[in-house]
């Protein structure tokens, strides 16, 4: 059994990118945006079995590129799965990727996030969009293509404007057949005051002035506790366009649909469902993907979305697994480019080949992994038939 290393330096954490891969980075980036992830989230978004995701993320534990705690649990309902979070090489990894020095990172370990007040809100903002990405898996007309945490949200909704400008919970990018649809969610968990709810409609409606006419429209989501607290947040988005009608000279026509769901409704129906109400005046409910669409934004290829990108069936996979740094090879399913026949062979020629590097080595044997997979899956198939 390894040993977890006690101290990481940016020596350590370069020296380590030789084992290292595009996936491993992606994770810590997504730590970093996401505060903490679960283990089932990350084998959702990074992993196509859980085995493997354990597998990974104990090597990146034992690395300090990660770090895990698990929360507390009643008594007889067995042990919690592990909640990751970025530790120290991942930081270093991290601000090498966003080419920006450590300390310019604004990042900070946290050692007691057991007691975090602002634990389970979390939880519950990041469960929101993997529930959502694991229901575009199932819709092959669906997919999540970006996702931020809230310190990206506030920076692509006021740009560098430090002050009056909303801080979302988390915002994403769905893409559908119409478009991209732009997304910005608040989980409200009714521990807020009314004052502070209309506060937070009033910062979004002046983002939206301050924004360029091109950018619309953006949806503005808000799952809330109560129908009380439906009607305080709807009685604020209509106080606010009230308020703005009565300056002289100045017209405004809001394109930020604000959009709300009650937390039951959407634990019982998913996000897909049709549980979406208008804060408009509209009673209508409808779905998260008949929302408004920025149509000018070109559309991505759904299998570079979360939840497919990473899964093993994908063309090109296992030679995405390269190390950092090191250009991939062709797949192991590619037939190798036929050499010109006017070219010898280097024996022919009495060239002696280099011996592998423990790159290759290792890329040899996680294909030597997948091929033995791929034999097991046939066989049990073949058993079953």
């Amino acid at each position: 059994m390894r040993s977890r290393a006690v101290r990481v330096s940016a020596e350590r954490v370069f020296e380590l990118a030789r084992h290292l891969t595009e996936r491993d980075r992606e994770i810590a980036l997504a730590l970093y945006e996401h505060q903490l992830l679960t283990t089932d989230q990350l084998t959702l978004l990074f992993f196509s079995s859980r085995r493997r995701a354990q597998d990974r993320l104990r090597f990146l534990f034992d690395e300090r590129v990660v770090d895990r705690f698990y929360p507390p649990r009643p008594y007889g309902l067995g042990k919690p799965q592990a909640h990751w979070l970025l530790d120290e090489g991942g930081a270093i990894l991290v601000a090498a990727s966003l080419k920006l020095e450590r300390k310019q990172l604004g990042w900070q370990r946290r050692d007691d996030w057991r007691s975090y007040p602002q634990l389970v809100h979390r939880l519950e903002v990041n469960r929101f969009v993997t529930d959502l990405i694991a229901a575009t898996r199932e819709d092959g007309s669906l997919g999540v293509s970006e996702w931020w945490g809230s310190r990206s949200c506030s920076a692509r909704l006021c740009g560098q404007e430090r002050y009056s400008r909303p801080v979302p919970d988390t915002g994403f990018f769905l893409e559908t057949r119409g478009g991209p649809i732009e997304c910005y969610l608040e989980w409200d968990r009714g521990t807020e005051t009314l004052e502070r709810v209309g506060n937070k409609v009033a910062l979004y409606r002046h983002a939206e002035v301050h924004s360029p006419p091109e950018r619309a429209p953006v949806n503005v989501l808000f799952v809330v506790p109560t129908q009380r607290r439906l009607r305080a947040l709807a009685d604020a988005f209509a106080a606010d366009d009230e308020r703005r009608s009565k300056i002289r000279g100045y017209r405004f026509e809001s394109k930020w649909p604000p959009a709300a769901v009650l937390e039951s409704e959407l634990a019982a129906g998913g996000p897909l469902a049709p549980v979406w109400q208008s804060l408009a005046g509209a009673t209508d409910r409808g779905r998260l993907c008949d929302l408004p669409a920025r149509t000018e934004l070109a559309p991505i290829e759904l299998a570079r979305c979360f939840g497919r990108r990473w899964r093993k069936e994908r063309p090109g996979f296992w030679q995405a697994l390269s190390p950092l740094g090191v250009a991939p090879g062709p797949a192991a399913s590619e037939k190798p480019l036929q050499q010109p026949a006017l070219e010898p062979e280097p024996e022919a020629v009495g060239i002696a080949l280099a011996p592998p590097t423990p790159i290759e080595r290792m890329r040899e044997q996680l294909l030597a992994e997948a091929r033995r997979d791929l034999d097991a899956t046939s066989g049990r198939e073949r058993g079953a038939r």
